[in-house]
């Protein structure tokens, strides 16, 4: 059968996420899937971030479907790494999209199984994923953090990510102070300004001063995916996706991210999932210390996301600073900012002053 001419989405019309421009992005990457054997016969460019990896959904000739991500030539290195976290997280169980094929020559790309369009975040924010199934997802996520720290820290170093240690912790609240909290003019008050840079300094100390384990780094509902079932009668799973930033951190950190980044659940509920902690005040401790600098961190990510053009993480920054405000209130260093800023941030937040989320 001869060949059919590669269209964008096989459709009569090109989807919304596509253009004209994205034939010629994507031609090299089509080019090499045809030399390495693959005859794809559409595909529909993929709503990415704001790195400078592209993604599209691959239709081949024999009806298989698939994820392309490709990469800019001098980000190779970033395409291999991604290969070797996917090759050690394989090794303890972490479920993550199948590897089909990769080019880490020009143009650098990696085949990947399609897992679908939405991640388990969007099924929960669209309605349809309901609270037991939530709750099935989010067991297996604490699980699979489990399975994470398994990986010995040499071979997660090895990787080459730094370690999200203490310096690198307080630069990313630096980037937050100088994209969200000064241009929102949230901390023009010197004396409110000084606090929290102490309070910042003091939660990225006690992060920092504990011993690093392997992390995602990225681990929240955003980044999860569903599978379905293997067979009939069983529950569908979940799948890690976005994993290449894998590296040691402070110990909680990934729970942090997955039990309040994008996600929000009552006090009640995140206390389900916090037992892994034992009622250990200093772990605890580590928990909250984690959850604040992470949500004080994506505020200013989600904003520079924004300046850059990318606004559909806006309406999660006034959960973020909420959950920041209830972690700063469970640390001995942050009980008496907490409710100061409760009050002098509370528009920007979303809740009436003095009224915890």
């Amino acid at each position: 059968m001869a060949a059919r001419a590669l269209s964008q989405t096989g459709a009569p019309s090109d989807s919304p996420a596509s253009s004209p421009r994205d034939q010629d992005l994507w031609r090299p990457v089509v080019e090499g899937l045809q030399a390495a054997g693959f005859r794809p016969v559409s595909f529909e460019p993929l709503a990415g971030d704001v790195s400078a990896r592209r993604y599209a959904r691959l239709r081949l000739e024999g009806g298989e479907v698939f994820v392309v991500c490709a990469y800019p030539d001098d980000l190779a290195d970033v395409a291999s790494r991604f290969l070797a976290a996917t090759e050690l997280l394989n090794s303890v169980g972490v479920p993550l999209p199948g590897v089909e094929r990769h080019s880490l020559g020009e143009p650098v790309w990696i085949l990947l199984e399609d897992l679908g369009p939405r991640t388990i975040f969007d099924q929960w924010q669209g309605g349809g994923l309901g609270p037991a199934a939530l709750d099935r997802c989010l067991t297996e996520a604490v699980a699979l953090i489990g399975r994470i720290q398994l990986l010995s820290p040499g071979s997660v170093h090895a990787l080459g990510s730094p370690p999200l240690d203490r310096d690198l912790l307080m630069t990313e609240l630096d980037l937050t102070w100088e994209r969200f909290l000064e241009p929102r003019g949230l901390v023009r008050d010197a004396t409110l300004a000084g606090q929290v840079r102490a309070v910042c300094d003091v939660v990225c100390e006690r992060l920092g001063s504990a011993a690093p384990v392997p992390c995602h780094r990225d681990f929240m509902v955003r980044n999860l995916m569903p599978r379905a079932p293997d067979r009939e009668g069983t529950e569908p799973g979940i799948v890690v996706i976005d994993h290449q930033d894998l590296r040691l951190g402070p110990p909680h950190y990934d729970l942090a991210s997955l039990l309040n980044d994008s996600l929000t659940l009552s006090a009640a509920q995140r206390r389900g999932y916090l037992e892994v902690l034992r009622e250990d005040v200093e772990e605890l401790a580590l928990y909250n210390a984690a959850v604040a600098q992470r949500m004080l961190k994506i505020a200013g990510t989600f904003a520079h996301f924004a300046a850059l053009g990318n606004d559909r993480h806006l309406p999660l920054i006034r959960p973020a600073l909420r959950r920041f405000f209830d972690a700063l209130d469970a640390l001995p260093e942050g009980r008496e900012l907490a409710p100061r800023l409760r009050r002098e941030w509370a528009a920007l937040a979303g809740e009436a002053p003095g009224q915890p989320a």
